[in-house]
């Protein structure tokens, strides 16, 4: 015991330094650099005082003593793709926890939590959070397989990166249902059966809410919406609209900005702009009022995942038809 507590405050230490680093170099280096992913450095789309809630006694124990198997995902939809496929087998945790965003940055306990993860299932999109940590969590739990969550799926090209935000799309997460169960199964064949049932059970669901999405989104008179935050690129691909991010380089807009959007917004007959919540609103509230229009909020991140979903769905049918 006393061992594995020495090795966890060691690479909790190295972790802290890695992010150090890497907040270094990427985020106050040369400006040409070709840093893929500096459009997230200088701002976050989370809540800053978000935070990890820590597994209780209870579950630690059924973890430690083999009767619950502990799965580490990245994103809070995940959590509901893990339990939803693992039943009463499994405790899911997220690393970046209800609220946060890319740039959020794992607690020592989360770390500590995370030693224990019998698997990793990694969204494998190119989303910033696991490129920047992934490697450092495999070093502080060698023995936790990752799962690749974006297996057989195609990924949406933003110039020399990948959308990472493949959970906003129904068709996409039943593919990552699948790879859920096949990264449980190989971890815990026993309960191959088990788990192959309850994946079947909810992606049966998941094509249900697909199917009334497309019905639902089939007849509008704007294929257009606007966003804050990009993360609807998969949601847009799967019901042939097209959505138009506010957000310039992870940054507030800029006067300039806001008119181009205004003017956009005028011309394709948009009357609300979607923002999700804990971002600021600033930019997108001013292009808002420039053309008569509204802030929504929805959220891309909420646990509830079919819920969700369908709620987002009929917000846009109301607001463009």
């Amino acid at each position: 015991m006393k061992s594995n507590l020495s090795k966890i405050l060691l690479l909790t230490a190295v972790f802290i330094l890695s992010i150090a680093a890497v907040s270094f170099s990427g985020c106050l280096g040369n400006e040409d650099s070709d840093h893929i992913h500096d459009e997230h450095c200088g701002h976050d789309h989370g809540d800053p005082n978000a935070a990890y809630d820590p597994l209780n006694n209870t579950t630690l124990a059924e973890i430690e003593n083999g009767s619950k198997i502990l799965v580490a995902v990245s994103v809070v939809p995940q959590t509901e793709f893990v339990e939803k496929v693992g039943g009463d087998k499994v405790i899911a945790i997220s690393m970046i926890p209800q609220g946060a965003g890319h740039n959020y940055d794992p607690s020592p306990r989360q770390l500590e939590d995370l030693s224990k993860a019998d698997l990793y299932m990694a969204l494998g999109s190119g989303e910033p959070f696991e490129d920047k940590y992934l490697d450092t969590f495999k070093e502080l739990n060698s023995k936790m397989p990752v799962g690749n969550s974006s297996t057989n799926l195609l990924l949406i090209q933003n110039g020399n990166s990948n959308d990472p935000h493949i959970w906003t799309s129904p068709k996409s997460s039943v593919i990552m249902v699948e790879n859920t169960y096949k990264s449980l199964s190989s971890i815990d064949p026993a309960n191959e059966s088990y788990y192959r049932q309850n994946a079947d059970a909810y992606i049966k669901e998941l094509e249900e809410l697909d199917a009334e999405l497309t019905a639902e989104l089939a007849d509008l008179k704007t294929r257009d919406f606007m966003v804050y935050h990009p993360a609807w690129g998969y949601f847009a691909r799967d019901y042939n609209l097209t959505q138009i991010a506010v957000e310039v380089d992870g940054k507030e807009p800029s006067p300039k900005d806001i008119t181009k959007y205004i003017d956009l917004a005028k011309a394709n007959n948009i009357s609300v702009i979607f923002v999700q919540e804990q971002v600021s609103v600033t930019g997108a509230t001013a292009i808002a009022e420039g053309f008569g229009g509204e802030v929504y909020v929805i959220d891309p991140l909420a646990k509830n995942y079919v819920e969700n979903m369908r709620k987002v769905g009929q917000i846009l049918a109301e607001e463009m038809s």
